[in-house]
């Protein structure tokens, strides 16, 4: 995991969130993951949560993949300081992430991070504004590794077009364009 956030609390309400960059099944280009997984105890004696207990259990953990265009809405709201929505569907499943500027009781702004499955289910940490830059940079380093791979990919087409005799390469695109 690249970016990880731990929010334990004596309460055993608290949750983890981890941001990583993978490659797409797809087209093989990188994405972001995002894993949600809830506390699952509290050591109060070392003032410390675990998490690792929950993390294969699918009603205390979720995984959501975000394309660049979300990717995009999170640095907006981090930049700006303003909200940022999304919703996924997926056979039952249908999930609403919340990204949210909000003022602590100190006056010091702050986000609220939530993902919510299903209505019900519910994943959810407040992220302080040093940690909300640190997701920002994240979000920026993940589309300079995008934009790098389909530039990488772009002069390959341009090297493979220059030389008729090498078997074709396919575009990425499904109405058949290449671009030169």
């Amino acid at each position: 995991m690249i970016v990880q956030y731990y929010k334990p609390n004596s309460k055993n309400t608290g949750c983890a969130f981890s941001f990583d960059i993978g490659a797409n099944n797809k087209n093989q280009e990188p994405c972001v993951y995002i894993r949600a997984v809830k506390q699952h105890s509290w050591d109060s004696a070392k003032r410390r949560g675990s998490f690792s207990a929950n993390a294969k259990d699918p009603e205390k953990s979720i995984s959501i993949k975000l394309n660049e265009t979300e990717v995009g809405g999170f640095i907006n709201a981090i930049t700006n300081y303003k909200e940022f929505s999304a919703f996924h569907s997926y056979e039952e499943n249908k999930t609403t992430i919340s990204f949210k500027p909000y003022t602590k009781k100190d006056g010091t702004e702050a986000f609220s991070f939530g993902v919510t499955r299903n209505s019900s289910n519910k994943f959810g940490i407040g992220m302080e504004m040093s940690e909300a830059y640190g997701l920002l940079e994240f979000c920026k380093l993940y589309l300079q590794e995008l934009y790098v791979c389909r530039l990488q990919n772009n002069l390959d087409r341009r090297k493979q077009q220059s030389n008729p005799t090498s078997a074709p390469l396919k575009s990425g695109f499904d109405d058949g364009y290449v671009s030169s």
